[in-house]
């Protein structure tokens, strides 16, 4: 699971997805549910936040974190299990036509220590590169991360993590390509900062 990501605006690469999301919300037609005119920080991003998001066609807008649920009342979806997210009714459509990538210099998670104790552990790469999260978007510009079963070496931490994409299949994710997500579980290196 994914509860919470960073996003530091002094690596170029996210510095310049910011700047084409804020110039693309100055843009956003009205009543689309695209988050208009809107300039970004950066910082910890935390599920309800706006946060730039990649679309197909290479394409960086500001989108809500927390998908609509399909019941009524209940709490938006901050994540979707890969395993399942394209047979579920809530997210089969975005799953075939609405994906996209949720960039990030890094996510966090907590470990349980006792029944009210919990540590928190923030992963990156090792190279300290962005990491570009597998996502699914709602038609109203409301994203959830796809997630997956937790790396071996991180399962002591936590059982879920993001799905990351390999470098360079970011555009096979965005045109739909089916094997993409299997390559992304299966390559993931990452280091540990606790």
């Amino acid at each position: 699971m994914c509860g919470r990501y960073l996003i530091e605006i002094d690596d170029d690469e996210l510095y310049e997805i910011i700047a084409l999301a804020e110039a693309n919300s100055r843009s956003a037609p009205e009543g689309t549910g695209a988050v208009s005119g809107m300039s970004f920080a950066g910082g910890e991003i935390f599920p309800g936040s706006v946060a730039p998001v990649i679309t197909a066609g290479n394409e960086a807008r500001f989108m809500l974190w927390g998908y609509p649920s399909a019941v009524a009342g209940r709490r938006p979806h901050i994540n979707a299990r890969s395993e399942t997210a394209a047979t579920l009714r809530t997210f089969s459509s975005a799953m075939a036509s609405r994906r996209c990538i949720v960039p990030a210099s890094g996510y966090f998670e907590w470990k349980t220590l006792g029944k009210k104790s919990k540590e928190k552990y923030e992963f990156r790469q090792p190279d300290n590169a962005p990491i570009y999260m597998a996502g699914i978007y709602s038609r109203d510009c409301r994203f959830a991360i796809l997630t997956r079963d937790a790396a071996p070496g991180l399962m002591d931490i936590h059982d879920r993590m993001p799905v990351i994409l390999p470098k360079g299949s970011a555009e096979a994710w965005l045109g739909g390509a089916p094997d993409v997500l299997g390559e992304a579980v299966a390559d993931l290196r990452f280091s540990l900062a606790g």
